[in-house]
Formats: structure tokens, C-alpha cells, sequence
């Protein structure tokens, strides 16, 4: 019986740029660290209980997610106030595809992108 997700992971084309993002701009916390002769360093970093491997590509050779039909859509980032949140990456200088959207349900979403192209949605439950 399959218990939990443990986590996701994600290719990229420089890892230590993509922990300094998920870190530093969205407040993930780095949780592990491994050096392979396969993957170069793999960066393991939560939040909450959501980890993501972070691997480097390697040559760099990684076809942009918005090439991609089949796979990783985009990670979804659960916040309380998502005006706050759009208005504080904003100002880091994190370009949104989307502003923040109330959509049929009442939800509240928003779209941005890691280094790598990657989207990332910003997500306000209905209060």
C-alpha cells in the first residue's frame, strides 16, 4: 500500500541557483545534500512536508518546461494572503504570467516561474 508522497523531484540547469530560489524567495529549507559521480550535488529542499530533489542536467541540455506536453505541469504553493505574497516577489523581481486571479470557485491563484522556466502557482483557499 503506497503510505505518502515523499517527494518530487526536479531537473535543472543549475542546481545551486534553483536551492538559492526555493530558499531564499519562497522559504523552503534545504534538507539534505548529496554528492553522486551520476547527478553532480542533488539538493533536497521542504517545506512542510513537501521535499523536492533538485538535479542538475548535467550539459544543461533540458528542453524548457513550456516543451513539454506530458509531465510536470507545475508546483502548487499554498498561502494565506496571496496579494502579500504576489506583491513581495514582485519587488524581488520575480515576473508573474499571471496576477493573482479569483477563478470560478473562489480560489485565488497566481503564476510565476523558477530560474529554469518551471511554473509555480501561488494558491489562496476561499476564506
Amino acid at each position: 500500500m503506497i503510505k505518502e508522497l515523499d517527494h518530487l523531484a526536479l531537473v535543472t540547469t543549475d542546481v545551486h541557483r534553483a536551492a538559492r530560489f526555493f530558499i531564499d524567495l519562497l522559504g523552503f529549507k534545504e534538507s539534505g545534500r548529496l554528492e553522486t559521480s551520476h547527478s553532480g550535488t542533488i539538493v533536497f529542499v521542504s517545506l512542510g512536508g513537501t521535499q523536492i530533489e533538485l538535479f542538475g542536467a548535467g550539459d544543461g541540455a533540458v528542453a524548457p518546461a513550456a516543451e513539454r506536453a506530458v509531465g510536470f505541469k507545475h508546483l502548487a504553493l499554498l498561502v494565506d494572503d496571496i496579494d502579500a505574497e504576489y506583491e513581495r516577489l514582485k519587488a524581488t523581481g520575480v515576473a508573474f504570467t499571471m496576477v493573482p486571479t479569483t477563478v470560478e470557485s473562489g480560489l485565488r491563484i497566481a503564476f510565476f516561474s523558477d530560474p529554469d522556466g518551471n511554473a509555480l502557482e501561488l494558491m489562496q483557499r476561499p476564506r
